[in-house]
């Protein structure tokens, strides 16, 4: 079999495309930026400046994450016959260019966090941090869902601190970012489902492996119910219109039939529900955030 090239492999190792599932979030968090400045929300040099430098920090938080999530696990996915095939197991990717990898996204983010303002910058250390916590964290305690959440969290604040450089009026994107960790947490859990067996057997800590199934499947449920209410809030409280209700609604069905169609013995399922799904919510909310906006200027 041919192997792939060096670009294809490191662009299936990092799963760039997964920067959809926070990108909206950090979108969204720039628009309450510029309301929170009471600047225009129209194109301007500025503005497409802004935008530039934090897609590069989107892009290279995402790939520094997913990178150092590789490197900690690669004993772990060399023993799981779901992820024996990931690059650096399979001897597509070394264990040096893969760190070589990280090394630039973190180089990347910081230059980009410096670009866009100091407080943007002296925050970056706290999501490396995190980052590098995650993969370390499954193995101590069944909370690990809600590391990679924490991150999360960071979108819509990042976005809205790339904007406004400053804490005041931070709070108008606060519900958005505990919507944003409540799903991301949820929606982990479910895909902790496909690995419960191997993770009883290896000691990695999750809530599938912890509390079985069931419980899990409730928790994850729990959490994008939550999702939901928080965004609901998040539109009253920021003066958002029916837009951004009816697209709450279609989150709410996109989560539900995300967990009426997950089937733990079916790996495609979940993935489906994993990735296209959850690719799709965030652009949901940003789209009735944009719209309600637009309709109201």
């Amino acid at each position: 079999m041919e192997r792939p090239s060096r670009a294809r492999t490191i662009l299936e190792f990092v799963k760039i495309e997964h920067a959809l599932f926070a990108l909206p979030f950090v979108l969204a968090g720039m628009i309450e930026g510029f309301r929170e400045r009471g600047v225009p929300l129209r194109p301007t040099a500025e503005g497409a400046r802004l935008l530039l430098l934090v897609l590069v920090a989107a892009v290279s938080a995402r790939t520094l994450a997913m990178t150092l999530n590789r490197i900690v696990d690669r004993g772990l996915d060399a023993r799981n016959p779901r992820t024996a095939g990931r690059a650096i197991p399979a001897g597509l990717l070394s264990t040096r260019a893969a760190w070589a990898l990280a090394a630039v996204s973190l180089v990347l983010l910081v230059a980009a966090s410096a670009l866009l303002n100091p407080l943007v910058l002296a925050l970056t250390p706290v999501l490396a941090l995190l980052f590098f916590a995650y993969p370390y964290a499954k193995r101590v305690t069944w909370a690990c869902h809600f590391v990679l959440g924490l991150a999360f969290l960071c979108a819509p604040a990042g976005g809205f601190l790339a904007v406004t450089g400053s804490f005041a009026g931070w709070t108008r994107v606060l519900p958005l970012s505990l919507a944003a960790m409540a799903w991301v947490s949820g929606f982990d859990i479910i895909y902790a489902l496909l690995d419960l067996p191997f993770d009883r057997a290896n000691e990695v800590r999750s809530v599938p492996a912890v509390f079985g199934e069931g419980p899990a499947r409730r928790v994850a449920v729990g959490l994008h119910v939550l999702t939901v209410l928080l965004l609901a809030i998040y539109a009253r409280l920021a003066g958002l219109g029916w837009p951004m209700y009816l697209a709450v609604v279609a989150i709410a069905a996109l989560l539900a039939y995300e967990h009426a169609t997950v089937d733990p013995s079916d790996p495609v399922a979940i993935n489906k529900a994993f990735f296209q799904v959850n690719a799709v919510v965030g652009w949901v909310a940003l789209a009735g955030v944009a719209a309600a906006l637009w309709l109201a200027a």
